[in-house]
């Protein structure tokens, strides 16, 4: 007789629990980003507050104050900074390279005498690229109106929302601090909810710090330096550094090709007006120089840590931009290695029927 009314009280409880679940996510959605930024920023700098916790005799609040100081500082401030600086750049760059396009005819620069052998070389052994029924001047002209359009369309948003930024900006703080201050209290409230073993809990809690510091220093950071490297280079040619500097530092996350889509074009325009000494700099430049720091940096900063491929990286990111917009870049990986960790831990679970399947 006890069975239904104990049975409505159970579904009665979780209908409750599962109600009040949703309105909650329905209150913080607003705050979604920010809680899982500040939860990727509190992961990387944890190591730093715990250092400055023990220095100053587990004054807790005061070294996460500090910690915060730190990432708004070294992190946040000159991304904002860095943010303005490029759209100005992009823009000026863009326009220029428009007007280059209207100004000079591509089929007289291709007909220069001293590109006649690296024409004819392409020609031998690529015949299927046939320069002459391409319409480069038009495609390049239209590309170049493409993305300036894109340039402006985020300059335009940025400053129609700057008192929404603003206001981002301070509650990322907020939830900063109280995530490095009390993140292992959290943690350990999280890890006792799971409903699964503390072996499996702590691998999916392992996994997300590594993938946070995967995306951040292994291909963040890589970028970084890349496109220092590379925006050092086209200042020494005589190109606008900080522009395209910024675009190879986001193709070095392509695999294979990487900064090549940049450096190579740049190499070739330097040629095409007459300037093939720096060409053939900036192109050794880019291969010795920013494509050498991947192979010496990624070992290093990666050394110990379980690390995705960068084939799932990539595609992890592209569709991570392409749903969530900017944030996709954390969003992308992290939900792919998420993925990733749950069916490994199925096919252990699971592995006997799997393995009998026959």
């Amino acid at each position: 007789m006890d069975a239904n009314p104990r049975r409505f009280s159970t579904l009665f409880f979780l209908a409750t629990l599962a109600v009040s679940l949703f309105l909650a996510y329905i209150v913080l959605r607003p705050f979604v980003h920010l809680i899982v930024l500040g939860t990727v920023l509190a992961t990387l700098f944890h190591p730093i507050f715990s250092l400055l916790r023990r220095k100053w005799r587990n004054r807790g609040s005061l070294a996460a104050l500090a910690t915060v100081a730190m990432v708004v500082l070294l992190l946040i401030v000159p991304l904002l900074l860095l943010t303005g600086a490029l759209l100005n750049q992009g823009m000026q760059t863009l326009s220029a390279v428009q007007n280059w396009l209207q100004e000079n005819d591509l089929e007289t620069l291709l007909s220069q005498e001293h590109l006649a052998p690296y024409l004819a070389w392409l020609k031998t052994h690529a015949p299927f690229l046939d320069l002459s029924k391409i319409d480069l001047q038009g495609d390049l002209i239209e590309l170049s109106k493409q993305s300036g359009q894109i340039i402006l369309d985020a300059g335009t948003t940025l400053l129609g929302n700057a008192l929404g930024l603003t206001l981002n900006f301070f509650i990322l703080v907020f939830i900063l601090f109280f995530l490095i201050r009390d993140g292992e209290s959290m943690l350990a409230r999280i890890k006792y909810l799971m409903p699964l073993r503390e072996e499996q809990e702590d691998r999916l809690i392992k996994q997300f710090g590594d993938v946070s510091r995967s995306v951040v220093m292994g291909s963040f950071l890589i970028a970084v330096c890349q496109g220092l490297a590379g925006s050092l280079g086209l200042y020494i040619v005589g190109i606008p550094p900080l522009f395209w500097g910024f675009m190879m530092g986001f193709t070095s996350l392509i695999p294979i090709v990487g900064t090549a889509i940049i450096w190579i074009p740049a190499a070739i325009y330097l040629g095409l007006t007459n300037q093939w000494e720096w060409g053939l700099f900036l192109a050794a430049w880019g291969a010795i120089i920013v494509s050498g720091i991947d192979s010496v940096l990624r070992p290093l900063l990666l050394k110990g840590r379980s690390n995705m491929s960068m084939f799932y990286v990539f595609l992890s990111i592209l569709g991570g931009i392409k749903y969530f917009g900017a944030l996709g870049i954390l969003y992308g990986p992290l939900i792919v290695s998420l993925a990733m960790v749950m069916l490994s831990i199925y096919s252990e679970a699971y592995r006997q029927c799997l393995d009998n399947r026959d």
